[in-house]
């Protein structure tokens, strides 16, 4: 039976000898870039920014040219035929709007740009999961060594852009995505889990020392990344209700039920420290997304340290979109739903495309029921942000904070301004000389202050935002809402 739960959806040298390793030690020490302070300097002057990127999804064998239906692995078999299938056939940089996977170029040039326009603009970095490709095609199985190899790629090519001119430390903050496993989905809550002591290594210049140890125990951390504001990167698999090898969080010796305790007692420490706390994660906390008594126990903690929690913010759902959860507010239908019984799929275009339609009539009318719980209970708002995969079109986030530390309202969450690229368009320019391909440039898609109004992005305002739009004289806004829930794309099957 479900628990009583309900959700408004809304939709990261070898050996030496002894005596040159004697002459090393009297040598002065080399900061490590990215190496993580426990305690920031507060000397260091903030932006105020940081940036989301989530959802990449590599994939090495991408070919322009090639068929969508072959996960654009492979090109059409007949020549003749090329042409009169061009429409169908893997860009350049991408295939927005189909179920293909990132180009190696794509990923690579779009890192790039982000950190040559942001790198000494922000002053952190969170990365919620899912660098492997997807697993779609039959003829080219993933194997764990090839998702290892994904994660290795994309964890270097952050480490190498957004190092700082002067060697400073800049946080960047991952966590583990249902597709950065093998098999996928699946990770089990044991001792010395070898998955997880691969991603302890490859992150080890991303995680503070004092806490490798609960990472290797259960793939989570907490990091300071400013003076006075703390992300807890979570482990969502361990409450995934695909992840079929662990047992619910009602399984008190069970990895779900430590992830719980952990939690806790990192929301107790913050509260005691006077810090501010960014929630991340890879699969964003819903009924359908969840275990029954992992989803209870995250909206138990999250309404009761609502004073030290900032924001939640996740990844998986590709579809920009917040959700309000609460406890035991009846029977609301849940968003793209089905009997319960299927695989999780959300993550994959042809399930999008199948729920959309539902989604969309399903989320207005469930917006307008907030504010019957409104001033009876607590409300959690939970975020997703747009993948870098161009599912849509690629996407990266840049949020803003309140940093005046004489003010209780330090680590507040401002606003925050979506970029993309029209991957339609930029698969078609060529220098008009050599006819190389032009590399795509990222623009502003929206902004939370510009086109919704919102001065904050407190739980309050985002309650405040839902029910305008779900009401008649928000009709408009409303519109505009859902053609950036798909990074204006404007595919025919979701309509407004």
């Amino acid at each position: 039976m479900k628990a009583n739960h309900w959700y408004l959806p809304c939709l990261i040298i070898g050996g030496a000898t002894s005596w040159l390793n004697n002459v090393a030690a009297m040598e002065p020490q080399q900061q490590q870039v990215f190496m993580h302070q426990q305690h920031p300097s507060a000397d260091i002057p903030l932006h105020g920014r940081y940036l989301h990127i989530t959802d990449i999804h590599m994939d090495k064998h991408y070919l322009a040219g090639a068929t969508i239906k072959s996960d654009c692995h492979r090109e059409p078999k007949k020549h003749k035929h090329r042409k009169k299938k061009q429409g169908l056939l893997a860009g350049y940089w991408g295939a927005p709007g189909m179920d293909c996977d990132s180009p190696q170029r794509l990923v690579y040039h779009s890192i790039d740009f982000i950190a040559r326009e942001w790198k000494n603009k922000i002053d952190f970095i969170i990365w919620t999961g899912d660098n492997a490709r997807h697993d779609g095609d039959a003829l080219v199985t993933r194997t764990k060594k090839e998702i290892v190899g994904y994660n290795v790629k994309v964890a270097d090519l952050l480490r190498s852009a957004f190092t700082l001119d002067n060697n400073r430390t800049l946080p960047i903050v991952p966590c583990i995505g249902n597709n950065d496993i093998h098999p996928h989905n699946e990770l089990r809550g044991m001792k010395n889990n070898p998955q997880l002591l691969e991603f302890s290594d490859m992150w080890k210049d991303f995680i503070p020392e004092n806490q490798q140890k609960a990472f290797k125990r259960g793939g989570y951390f907490a990091v300071d990344v400013v003076p006075g504001l703390r992300v807890l990167s979570l482990n969502s698999l361990y409450f995934f209700g695909s992840n079929d090898v662990v047992n619910s969080c009602s399984d008190v010796n069970g990895p779900g039920a430590r992830h719980v305790k952990w939690m806790r007692s990192q929301l107790k420490k913050a509260r005691r420290d006077n810090v501010k706390v960014i929630i991340i994660g890879h699969v964003p906390p819903t009924v359908k997304t969840f275990k029954d008594s992992c989803l209870d126990d995250y909206i138990k903690l999250s309404t009761k340290f609502k004073d030290v929690i900032t924001g939640h913010m996740y990844g998986h759902s590709n579809m920009d979109h917040f959700q309000v959860l609460s406890r035991g507010s009846g029977n609301l239908a849940r968003i793209g739903s089905t009997n319960g019984d299927e695989e999780d799929d959300e993550d994959d275009m042809m399930q999008i495309q199948k729920d959309a339609g539902r989604f969309i009539s399903t989320l207005r009318k469930q917006y307008k029921k907030i504010k019957k719980y409104r001033g009876t209970q607590d409300l959690v708002v939970v975020h997703v942000a747009p993948p870098m995969l161009p599912l849509f079109y690629p996407t990266f986030r840049i949020n803003e904070y309140q940093v005046d530390h004489s003010t209780d309202q330090f680590g507040q969450w401002l606003k925050y301004t979506q970029y993309f690229t029209n991957l339609t368009y930029w698969n078609e320019q060529r220098h008009p000389i050599t006819r190389k391909h032009l590399a795509p440039e990222f623009e502003i898609e929206y902004s939370t202050d510009a086109t919704y109004n919102m001065t904050d992005l407190t739980a309050e305002s985002w309650l405040n935002f839902a029910q305008h739009i779900s009401s008649k004289r928000g009709k408009s806004l409303w519109k505009t809402y859902l053609g950036n829930m798909f990074v204006k794309t404007n595919n025919d099957w979701y309509g407004q």
